[in-house]
């Protein structure tokens, strides 16, 4: 094979110094601490994601399959693993991960451009999508300071923002567990520096009617920058018709993310990207793409967007788990939030959080031990294999037996 024609960020037609590229976009007195975080790291694939993947691991360190024998429903990862073609993909690649992997970035961006219908140069490519959000709070934080969202969401952003000095509006779900949009809408001022929607809500798993959530981020983004977090928007029942790009094709004030870590089976992998507004899009690259970007994560990536039907096999398997773990908490008369959207599901379970974590864990299963505020009773489970949706039932049976 013909090793790439890789980009050198050393070169001469690189900004003189990364720190030069965060002063010209604003960002040069990020902390440390910071830069690292924006950076993000490159990790190996998981032993236990190659072995839903059908690889041998024998050869394989056991370093970070769970060590304390517990079924791992606490983290929201997809265990049936990657694309059989993005892990032949990075095995052909493994000689070249010494080499940066701009080009490749390139390719990746051009790639999502034409899927999403915009230009490549409003996609950004990152290490997961983390070194997004915190990016994104720092931005909220240093342009006014002021970001509105919702109780029990992802806080990827609004706690990046709080961290950085922002002061960020909790608005109330609704009665049924939904964003409440009238309300968010309500509190919006020119000096709101952005509204964040996460969509499927994680941990709720609520998704937002596509058509409600369009027409609140048009109007809304005429004041203020509307980001929208989409990482488990592909899992969800009505994809791709809910998804929500066509706002940035429209021109609106809109920003919206994605990860390779859910319906891709990418989590060890570190591969996210973000598709917003072109002048935008150049001062967010500059800021994430520290170093490059994870060269076997975008191999892996540009194969498994190509793999259309694995992504459905995906989206298939993970609703049939999702709607047997739902099956059990009716069964035992236990209030949840319905119609999960994501690969997990949020449930009152009648204690305090740590509780009953703890109880699951007597009985071999591992659930998120913390809880959002305003909800303390309240846990989530995420979808795993059909063998750990089995020991889930056997758990939930037990704790409320």
């Amino acid at each position: 094979m013909k090793t790439p024609d890789i980009i050198d960020p050393d070169q001469p037609n690189f900004a003189s110094t990364r720190r030069g590229w965060l002063k010209t976009v604003g960002l040069g007195g990020m902390s440390a601490g910071a830069l690292a975080l924006a950076g993000g790291c490159a990790t190996s694939a998981t032993t236990e994601t190659a072995a839903a993947a059908a690889m041998p691991t024998d050869h394989l360190p056991d370093l970070t399959a769970p060590t304390d024998g517990l079924v791992r429903l606490s983290s929201n990862e997809n265990p049936f693993g990657p694309s059989p073609k993005a892990v032949e993909a990075m095995s052909k690649y493994l000689e070249y991960t010494a080499r940066y992997a701009d080009k490749e970035t390139a390719i990746l961006a051009e790639q999502i451009a034409e899927i999403e219908g915009v230009s490549a140069d409003q996609v950004v490519i990152s290490n997961g999508s983390s070194p997004i959000l915190m990016v994104y709070g720092y931005w909220i934080a240093t342009n006014g300071g002021k970001l509105i969202t919702s109780m029990a969401t992802y806080e990827g952003v609004p706690r990046s923002a709080e961290y950085y000095g922002a002061e960020v509006d909790y608005v109330p779900l609704t009665a049924d567990y939904d964003f409440d949009l009238d309300a968010i809408a309500a509190k919006v001022t020119p000096e709101t520096t952005a509204v964040y929607i996460c969509n499927p809500n994680n941990p709720v798993g609520r998704v937002v009617d596509a058509d409600k959530l369009y027409a609140f981020a048009k109007e809304v983004s005429k004041t203020t920058q509307v980001f929208i977090d989409e990482a488990y928007i592909e899992l969800s029942d009505a994809y791709p018709a809910n998804k929500q790009t066509r706002l940035i094709q429209e021109g609106s004030n809109v920003v919206v993310c994605r990860t390779f870590s859910k319906i891709h089976g990418m989590a060890g992998q570190r591969l996210g990207y973000a598709i917003l507004p072109k002048d935008a899009a150049a001062s967010l690259g500059a800021a994430v793409r520290l170093g490059g970007v994870n060269h076997l994560g975008q191999i892996a990536g540009m194969a498994s967007l190509k793999d259309t039907e694995n992504l459905e096999k995906q989206r298939l398997q993970i609703a049939r788990e999702r709607l047997k773990t739902v099956a059990a908490i009716e069964e035992l008369g236990l209030t949840y939030a319905k119609n999960p959207q994501g690969n997990f599901v949020y449930v009152d379970t009648g204690m305090p959080f740590k509780e009953f974590a703890d109880k699951m864990a007597a009985n071999g299963v591992r659930v998120a031990g913390r809880a959002w505020p305003g909800y303390e009773s309240w846990s989530r489970i995420s979808v795993g294999l059909p063998s750990d949706t089995d020991a889930c039932v056997k758990a939930l049976k037990a704790v409320y037996a």
